[in-house]
C-alpha cells in the first residue's frame, strides 16, 4: 500500500513539475507582418487572411505594418518592401502582393 501511495505521489509531482516548466519556457511564435497602404485596395485582403489564419492557428500572430506611419514606413525601408500588401512571416518575404487565398498562406506558414 505504501509503495502504490509513493507512486501516485510521484507521479502527480513529475505532472506539476512539467507544467510549471510549460508554464515558465516560452512558446515558439510565427510572426506574420502584413505592409499596407490605406490608399491599397488589396490590402484589406490580406490583412484579413492574415489575422483569420493566425486566429486558428495557436502560436500565430499577424500584425499589420502601415506604411503610412513613420515607423512602418521606416520598416518597409527596412525590409525593402518596394509594394503593398508584402506579406513576411518571421522576417521572411513570402508575398508581393495578396497571397491567393488563404490556404496559399497557410501553406507558406509551414515552409
Amino acid at each position: 500500500m505504501d509503495d502504490e501511495l509513493a507512486q501516485i505521489k510521484k507521479k502527480r509531482l513529475e505532472e506539476l513539475m512539467k507544467r510549471q516548466q510549460e508554464a515558465v519556457t516560452p512558446k515558439p511564435r510565427t510572426i506574420i507582418e502584413v505592409f499596407t497602404s490605406p490608399t491599397c485596395p488589396h490590402c484589406p485582403r490580406a490583412l484579413a487572411m492574415a489575422q483569420e489564419l493566425a486566429s486558428q492557428m495557436p502560436g500565430v500572430q499577424a500584425f499589420e505594418v502601415s506604411t503610412a506611419t513613420p515607423q512602418g514606413f521606416a520598416k518597409a525601408a527596412l525590409y525593402d518592401v518596394k509594394a503593398v500588401p508584402t506579406v513576411f512571416i518571421n522576417r521572411k518575404r513570402v508575398f508581393v502582393g495578396a497571397p491567393p487565398s488563404i490556404e496559399a498562406l497557410r501553406q507558406a506558414l509551414k515552409s
